[in-house]
């Protein structure tokens, strides 16, 4: 089958490998009929993420039709259109129960620290990933129960239910906005677009949306964000000053890997750089010089005794908080993997009552042959949003 392969830094292959078979009385297989290119993809690409090796199959987020499944899968059937969670999970153990889904306690084969994902290094189970043409899926009862109802025409209506719609919605909820706030959204990328949409969703009064992508700031001012541009504005003075001084719930749905900065005050937030993950991607005109700018952003403008949320992607590299200015505001900090189980049976019905369209985050569809080229166009970050792969 192909399947895309990463073999280093920036270089990925199609490359012919076996196709998956059932290893596991819970497993089932795949057949993908679409699949996408996250922005923490680009992570492997860049080679920054620890525990990548060549040969493993990259892309966590997927959905297709269920070829084949093992004598102890009884949720779900062949020929069964599903998307699939980008985290592993059992569905029995101790975390799975208390629904945080993406700290399962068995899917790792690796350790029992971190849970497990598709196609996300050694780390996270050494799992081929779904940017391929069949994907193996473990714990079949709990990763495929998400079926895909009739009603729904198009592969690109519900494929975001595997990762970026739940966790932007996720970063929302875990800020816990509530009814008539006001918000800041760092990052106009894929989650930080479902974030946006997520807010308002929750109520929020006034969103901000703040990156340097006018293409991306333009998706996110139509769901009815109000965009700042770092390269032209300072986003701390001009969100303190919209909001009488009191400040905003955050939200970082960024990262890591900087890419821009505020061209303002050189004494206040100059060569200070945004970051990205399911956000801004990598520009070689800017080189990270403090690859918390967004953090320290976060910390400046969160409003006192709130929660910021961070679901973009940060690594061990990255160990290092103002520990200060957080205690002195009683500014609490939530972040992590989303738990996609928890959110995306409410989130298909917002989809099916077309309460929301996530198709909107589409720039590009191309077929899983040209995805060496994609990921190659994707980092450069010229006109594109979101691509979509067909095998």
């Amino acid at each position: 089958m192909k399947a895309l392969v990463y073999h280093g830094p920036r270089d990925v292959r199609i490359d012919d490998k076996p196709q998956p078979t059932i290893q596991h009385p819970e497993d089932a297989i795949l057949r993908i009929t679409s699949t996408a290119i996250c922005g923490s993809d680009l992570h492997l690409y860049h080679g920054t993420v620890l525990g990548m090796q060549p040969g493993q199959t990259i892309g966590h987020e997927f959905m297709g039709i269920i070829e084949e499944t093992g004598p102890g899968v009884d949720n779900v059937q062949v020929g069964g259109r599903v998307v699939i969670p980008f985290n592993i999970s059992c569905g029995r153990c101790w975390y799975c129960n208390n629904n945080m889904w993406s700290q399962c306690d068995r899917a790792n084969p690796k350790t029992r620290d971190i849970g497990a994902a598709y196609g996300y290094t050694q780390l996270l189970g050494g799992y081929d990933g779904g940017q391929a043409e069949y994907v193996r899926v473990p714990f079949a009862n709990a990763g495929a129960s998400l079926k895909v109802p009739d009603s729904i025409q198009t592969d690109e209506q519900v494929l975001f239910l595997s990762d970026i719609l739940p966790t932007g919605y996720f970063a929302a909820d875990i800020a816990n906005v509530q009814p008539g706030d006001d918000v800041a959204v760092f990052g106009a990328g894929p989650v930080g677009f479902f974030a946006v949409m997520s807010s308002f969703l929750r109520g929020a009064a006034r969103v901000f949306s703040i990156d340097h992508w006018p293409m991306r700031l333009d998706k996110t001012k139509d769901l009815g964000a109000e965009t700042i541009n770092f390269d032209d504005e300072d986003p701390v003075d001009i969100i303190k000053k919209e909001t009488n001084g009191k400040g905003a719930i955050c939200i970082d749905a960024v990262g890591y890997e900087a890419v821009g900065h505020f061209a303002g005050n050189p004494n206040h937030h100059n060569h200070h750089h945004l970051h990205h993950d399911q956000s801004s991607v990598s520009n070689p005109a800017y080189n990270p010089v403090n690859p918390l700018q967004v953090f320290t952003w976060m910390t400046q403008i969160a409003k006192k005794n709130s929660t910021i949320s961070i679901p973009g992607v940060y690594g061990s590299g990255y160990d290092q908080f103002p520990l200060g200015l957080l205690f002195n505001r009683n500014i609490q900090i939530h972040m992590g993997q989303c738990p996609v189980k928890k959110y995306n049976e409410q989130l298909l019905h917002l989809i099916e009552t077309k309460r929301i369209d996530p198709t909107k985050v589409i720039s590009h569809t191309m077929n899983l042959n040209d995805a060496p080229n994609g990921y190659q166009n994707f980092d450069k970050k010229e006109e594109i949003m979101k691509i979509v792969l067909k095998p």
